[in-house]
């Protein structure tokens, strides 16, 4: 009788275990899928493919970076006055347009208009750390000056918490975008410019969503610590 409850109860273990396994395993695979778009949401393809490849930028990196400005809300305006999707000061947004655009006159609220403005404006701090995503990113969030504090001591402890934390949130989000909508953000360049370099796959990965995901996370709760 004690030998039949004892094995009774490691068949019950097996099945739990089994169960936990088949479940986790489903996590594992379908949660990208079912969770993914609401985690790392895509809007505004076809403008975001425009101007990156006007600007020769890596098209997941710009979908990141409005999706960790703005959320991807185009009325979107910060304490400090930062409007849009790619959350442009006005001051800055109008360096722009005067070395770029020269419209005489723009809409920071306009999709189109905000994000194109956030791809030369980030294409710009490319070119002024010739190439360095980390610098170009730290710039973008925390002006010439953090960019240049990080270049000397190559250390991100030398940067205000917000700042630290901006660029490993972004690349981390970056590589999901990739993972998730290669085909959406396919891989381009134009003939003036040469784009970041970065590898784009054509379907969804779920390991890199993983990775991508597990970074962020990391890189928003725990980098500051």
């Amino acid at each position: 009788m004690i030998k039949f409850i004892s094995m009774k109860k490691n068949i019950q273990l097996l099945l739990i275990i089994l169960a936990v396994g088949v479940f986790g395993v489903g996590f594992y695979q379908f949660f990208p899928t079912i969770f993914g778009d609401e985690l790392y949401p895509l809007e505004y393809t076809n403008e975001i493919n425009e101007c990156a490849d006007r600007f020769g930028l890596d098209k997941p990196l710009l979908a990141a970076l409005i999706l960790k400005e703005s959320g991807f809300s185009p009325r979107a305006i910060s304490r400090a006055g930062a409007v849009g999707l790619a959350q442009l000061m006005p001051a800055t947004a109008a360096g722009i347009n005067k070395r770029e655009f020269q419209y005489p006159d723009y809409d920071l609220f306009d999709p189109k208009t905000n994000i194109c403005f956030g791809a030369a404006h980030l294409a710009g701090l490319m070119g002024t750390y010739n190439g360095d995503v980390t610098a170009a990113l730290i710039a973008y969030n925390g002006g010439d000056g953090a960019a240049r504090r990080y270049l000397v001591a190559r250390d991100m402890d030398v940067l205000v918490t917000e700042t630290k934390l901006y660029a490993p949130k972004i690349l981390a989000a970056r590589d999901v975008y990739a993972s998730m909508y290669g085909n959406q953000l396919p891989a381009g360049k134009t003939p003036e410019v040469t784009p970041v370099k970065f590898e784009v796959p054509k379907q969804p990965n779920v390991k890199e969503f993983w990775k991508g995901f597990v970074k962020d996370v990391f890189a928003r709760f725990f980098s500051n610590n």
